[in-house]
């Protein structure tokens, strides 16, 4: 049988182990700043084409998306297939993050599937593609504030504070070319340099 100064030592584990799990680093960095480096750079290329900066043709475009889309779901890919496990990975914290980023992919996914369909079976409907923008912030600041709250991130929490702002400066130059732009300086402000912070802060190794 037990004895109480045994009972209270294991009690005294668990809870360590449980808080250690609580406060486990966030492990979504490398994702972060994939994702926000890349869509930097795509906004930032749509603004040139747009804006006919660089002498390209509209026309164009799709091929600056195409590649996008291509290059971010193989580097999706290859950043969990070849990067290994590290601790912390089933703390509220990671399981959060992992869960609210996943589920803005659907809405985007959703959203974007709606665009393509109106141009398809009504002719038109092209300025779905300049809403995306103030769209796509909104959804940047969701996961960042909340994975930041629940994690008690305060980096994080303020990035997605800096990404509600930044939907409304898009959601005013929607229908013009600097659109873009916001969208670019959200996606390096408030998730490409998030990324790099959380990459710092994540262990080497698995224990």
């Amino acid at each position: 049988m037990a004895t109480t100064g045994t009972l209270s030592s294991d009690l005294a584990y668990v809870r360590d182990l449980a808080e250690a799990g609580q406060n486990a680093p966030l492990l979504g960095g490398r994702f972060l700043a994939w994702w926000g480096g890349l869509m930097t750079l795509a906004y930032i290329g749509h603004f040139l084409i747009a804006s006919n900066a660089v002498g390209i043709g509209p026309e164009s475009l799709w091929i600056l998306w195409a590649t996008f889309t291509g290059l971010g779901i193989a580097g999706q890919f290859a950043l969990q297939a070849f990067f290994p496990a590290k601790p912390g990975e089933s703390s509220t914290g990671n399981r959060v993050q992992s869960v609210v980023w996943m589920s803005a992919g659907f809405v985007l996914f959703a959203y974007f599937i709606g665009v393509i369909g109106q141009i398809v079976f009504f002719d038109g409907g092209y300025e779905g593609f300049y809403w995306s923008v103030p769209v796509v912030i909104g959804l940047y600041g969701l996961g960042q504030f909340v994975t930041g709250l629940i994690a008690g991130h305060g980096a994080l929490k303020f990035a997605g504070l800096a990404a509600f702002a930044g939907t409304a400066v898009a959601a005013m130059m929607t229908g013009t070319d600097f659109v873009w732009l916001a969208g670019a300086s959200v996606a390096f402000l408030a998730v490409f340099v998030p990324g790099l912070m959380l990459l710092r802060t994540e262990p080497a190794t698995t224990v």
